[in-house]
């Protein structure tokens, strides 16, 4: 009792300190948004020990940390062992999360929660739904101060798209993952403001560290895009060259930039990147039924990913339609998605009667690329609908966002 009063004090602190932080009119929203995405996180929980009869991956991270904390107080491995500065010495029957490294690292991060929660599912989960709450209502915030024409549309996009607020709560790697995109995206905004701020490159090394540990994929993606779009955004050098020229650069640059990043990962340097994503794909579709996504087959891996991308891309972005659903949930999902489908066409047709500036155009691009590159490769490496809803909060937010940026756009344009 005295940890659940211990935690429920520290995250109402941390409400009360965020909350005197925020606008009057913003602190309905904070508070709405917060408690929002704490139920989701013990909804996770709930949805997991009796729909799925105690079975997946929440489940099993938590065990998984209450048995690596259990060996380091029997002194059964060591401190440096225990945070990870040792290799760990136990065995795969042991301990099997060892066995996949993303995995490994997200548990031993639970594992010291852990030690502060006494291993309580809900104090752990409510801890890391509420500071992922934190990140991401910090960058929506740090957003509407840099365009407070798009307020609404940046609360929507960021904060209430249903499955992308619950997947990105409660014990799962997607919302460790998703506060580190934020606090990246915090940092960078402020850093555009005040680039005297050197301390901002802690918080910067740190979220791209935890980026790659725990979705490894995100930052190769997302730092050649990020990088290059801050270069041709603000950069005064390439004022001279018209905006096709500065495109073509861009995009070559882009992909010299993507396989310099990619080949430091063992994925990418081991030269079997399209292989492992087939064994990815074939592997899941032998343990999926009503949720599998179909795909072409190719006598190679390399034509096989070729072959599939466009449909991959598609169903990463649109899918799944309503007549695809198998569950309540994916129905839910499926009427989400064919809401996203509609903003989509209406944003493609009214953006001819549309003038973007120099910075919406540059970031539209940057969305559009990161959005792609990841549902594509994602979706045909993982290709099962339960775990694709969960995947997609890397990407899905920021094309809603593109989205309804540009109907907000053609709305006051025609209020004016």
């Amino acid at each position: 009792m005295s940890f659940f009063i211990l935690a429920l004090l520290t995250i109402v602190g941390f409400f009360l300190i965020m909350r005197a932080q925020t606008r009057r009119d913003d602190r309905i929203v904070f508070a709405i948004f917060s408690v929002l995405k704490i139920s989701c996180g013990l909804l996770m929980g709930f949805l997991y020990w009796t729909y799925y009869e105690g079975v997946g991956d929440t489940i099993y991270f938590h065990e998984q940390a209450q048995v690596l904390f259990n060996f380091f107080q029997t002194d059964r491995i060591s401190f440096s062992e225990w945070v990870g500065i040792a290799p760990l010495s136990l065995t795969h029957a042991d301990f099997s999360a060892q066995a996949e490294p993303r995995t490994f690292f997200f548990v031993r991060f639970l594992s010291m929660l852990t030690a502060f929660t006494q291993g309580n599912y809900l104090i752990m989960s409510a801890y890391v739904s509420f500071f992922s709450a934190l990140a991401t209502w910090g960058f929506a915030r740090e957003l509407v101060r840099s365009t407070s024409d798009n307020k609404l549309v940046i609360y929507v996009a960021i904060l209430f798209v249903p499955s992308i607020t619950f997947w990105s709560s409660g014990l799962l790697k997607e919302s460790l993952m998703t506060t580190a995109i934020y606090v990246l995206g915090i940092v960078i905004i402020r850093w555009l403001k005040k680039r005297q701020k050197w301390w901002y490159f802690i918080p910067t090394i740190l979220s791209i560290y935890v980026l790659w540990k725990v979705k490894y994929y995100v930052p190769i993606t997302l730092m050649p895009v990020l990088i290059l779009t801050l270069v041709f955004y603000r950069a005064r050098f390439l004022r001279r060259f018209s905006f096709s020229k500065k495109l073509i650069l861009y995009f070559a640059l882009l992909i010299i930039g993507g396989f310099g990043i990619a080949f430091i990962h063992p994925v990418f340097n081991s030269g079997r990147f399209f292989e492992l994503v087939r064994i990815s794909h074939d592997a899941i579709v032998v343990n999926s039924t009503d949720a599998i996504i179909h795909f072409q087959n190719a006598e190679n891996d390399v034509w096989f990913f070729i072959k599939n991308l466009p449909i991959s891309w598609f169903t990463g972005i649109f899918r799944p339609f309503i007549w695809e659903s198998f569950s309540v949930f994916s129905l839910l999902w499926a009427i989400e998605k064919t809401f996203f489908s509609l903003a989509v066409i209406s944003a493609i047709i009214i953006s001819r009667k549309l003038i973007f500036n120099k910075a919406e155009l540059w970031w539209g691009i940057a969305i559009l690329i990161y959005g792609s590159v990841l549902s594509a490769v994602i979706t045909i490496a993982t290709p099962n609908f339960g775990s694709l809803i969960r995947y997609e909060v890397a990407y899905m937010p920021f094309l809603w966002l593109l989205v309804l940026t540009v109907l907000n756009k053609y709305r006051n344009k025609n209020t004016v």
